[in-house]
Formats: C-alpha cells, structure tokens, sequence
C-alpha cells in the first residue's frame, strides 16, 4: 500500500518574533555560519551544505523587524515516516540567548505536523551539555536505548507532536 503523497515544505515559516525562509542553493552563507560549523564538527556532526546534499530540508532564521535580511540562524530537519528529525541548529554567536532557536522548534514543528509527523526527535552529542539541556527545556525527553540506528554518539531524545 502507497502513502499518500506529502504536501511539500513551505517556502517560508512566520511567527511573531522571527522568520524561516527556506535556504536555496544559490544562497551565500552567512558570515557567523563558518564559526558555527567548526564548533559544531568538533561535537562530530556534520556541515550544513552535507545535510542540505543529503536531502533535509533547510531554513535560514531571520528577525522579523531587521532592517536587511540578515541571517541569524540555520537548521536542518528531515521527515523519515512519521517522525521529524532534526539534524542541524545554530544561531550566530551574536544572537544567541534570545531564545531565537527555541522560537524557530516549533514552526518547524507545526509545519511537519501538516504533513503527518507524529513525533520529534534529535539526536544529541554527548559532548554538548548545553544542547542537551536546550531540547529538554523544549519538552524532549532522552531515550535510555534508542530504537533507531545510531548515526553518531550521543543520546536520542524525542518529543511528541500534539
């Protein structure tokens, strides 16, 4: 039996205190995104432009009241069956602790909702406290096994879509 056809990822996701604007290939990287991908393949994941080439879907996160298009912050998520996977967050260090990435979580969340997802979940380095402590505020909850394939070190948490 075929599932139905997913409704595509929508080009751009809105909320109140930010914006998501899907990233294309001919987008230039934004200056504070080479900084991030070092910090971030220290921990052993992968680049951004590897997650985008594997086939997730990625968003550029901008503030809403800027007066340019300036580029905060990125993610990478993917849809595997029913489950939203997140593969790639970072904010420029300039803005972090403004609680920007937790503002982007959930539109991401609700867009892949509209397209059947029931759960969330991430797989989180156990080198980075600090993340772990990121998707537990959010609601994620860690899995003492995961019952996925491991893709790296760290601990799986996940979250149900409601």
């Amino acid at each position: 039996m075929n599932a139905p056809p997913r409704a595509p990822w929508p080009p751009r996701l809105r909320a109140k205190r930010l914006r998501l604007r899907a990233i294309r290939p001919a987008d230039s990287p934004p200056r504070w995104l080479a900084d991030a991908e070092r910090a971030l393949s220290a921990q052993g994941d992968c680049s951004l432009p590897d997650r985008l080439g594997a086939g997730d879907r990625g968003y550029w996160i901008a503030l809403p009241h800027a007066e340019s298009d300036d580029v905060v912050g990125a993610l990478a998520a993917r849809l595997d069956h029913h489950d939203l996977i997140w593969t790639w967050l970072a904010v420029g260090a300039l803005w972090r602790l403004r609680g920007i990435a937790a503002a982007a979580v959930p539109l991401v969340e609700r867009a892949a909702r509209r397209q059947d997802a029931r759960r969330a979940r991430v797989l989180v380095p156990g080198s980075n406290g600090v993340a772990f402590y990121f998707w537990l505020r959010l609601g994620y909850r860690p899995l003492p096994v995961a019952p996925w394939p491991r893709e790296g070190s760290g601990a799986w948490m996940v979250r149900d879509l409601l």
